[in-house]
């Protein structure tokens, strides 16, 4: 069955289309645009950390039909103005860091609230339940222009973390011509640290898994993403998202199938 692909990532694919011109009647605001992709970034990251709950693309559409709704527009409205805002890249752009801001303040919201703002994804603990910490705008636009090449992440301990849990750092990147590197670290209470490195060209996901040691305690999860554009190049870094999945069982059988680097100084 053909993949079908996110709101997100048909965002940036109409972002190849530059054009010009006023922004016509119709079309979202940019601060309505921003509202709008945070709610669908946020309950996009909703479906992958709560995958037996919307299994079906019903309930997928579903969720995003309420997001339409709640912001009093229409599924043909949003469809116009991700094309419209596709075509002007500098409107986009001003989309794209509000959406940015506005996550970020209801991430700093959710974690003065403890975690339990009405705005933060719900994340689910039990055992072999798998959840996507990874906060941010799951899809970079990369030139070589761009202030940074690296998408750094850093996750502290928090009430939902447990010993053996297991980490993977996935993305995908769209009209790469170069390798993008993947890093995912571990660091534990006694000052050792672990670590997972990728380096490859493909347009299909790529992954990497971390397996933390079920007899000791870790501390804090970081790693990035990065691609070097060449100075003609337009890369999309798609999909990107950090899953926690729990690991009580086969810690020992996972850690021998995922290896990983040990270092006893911090990095």
């Amino acid at each position: 069955m053909r993949k079908i692909l996110s709101i997100s990532t048909i965002f940036l694919f109409f972002c190849l289309l530059i054009g010009c011109g006023k922004t016509p009647s119709g079309i979202l605001s940019v601060n309505k645009m921003a509202q709008v992709m945070a709610d669908v970034h946020t309950a996009e990251a909703v479906i992958d950390g709560n995958s037996r709950t919307y299994q079906t693309d019903s309930a997928k559409r579903a969720l995003m039909q309420s997001i339409f709704i709640k912001h009093g527009v229409t599924s043909e409205q949003v469809d116009t103005s991700f094309y419209w805002y596709g075509n002007h890249l500098e409107e986009y752009m001003k989309v794209y860091d509000l959406t940015i801001q506005t996550l970020e303040e209801r991430i700093a919201r959710a974690e003065r609230a403890g975690a339990k703002s009405e705005d933060a994804p719900h994340q689910v603990s039990d055992d072999g339940d798998s959840v996507n910490i990874y906060r941010s705008v799951p899809s970079i636009r990369l030139t070589a222009s761009a202030p940074s090449e690296f998408i750094p992440f850093h996750f502290m301990t928090d009430k939902n973390w447990d010993r053996g849990d297991r980490y993977v750092l996935a993305a995908r990147s769209l009209y790469a011509n170069s390798p993008m590197e993947m890093m995912l670290v571990v660091d534990y209470n006694d000052g050792s640290a672990e670590y997972v490195t990728s380096r490859e060209s493909s347009d299909q996901t790529q992954r990497i898994v971390l397996v933390t040691d079920s007899n000791r305690v870790a501390t804090s999860v970081y790693g990035y993403l990065r691609y070097r554009p060449s100075t003609s190049e337009t890369v999309f870094i798609d999909s990107i998202s950090v899953s926690r999945v729990r690991n009580h069982n086969d810690n020992k059988r996972m850690r021998e199938l995922y290896p990983s680097v040990v270092t006893r100084s911090r990095f």
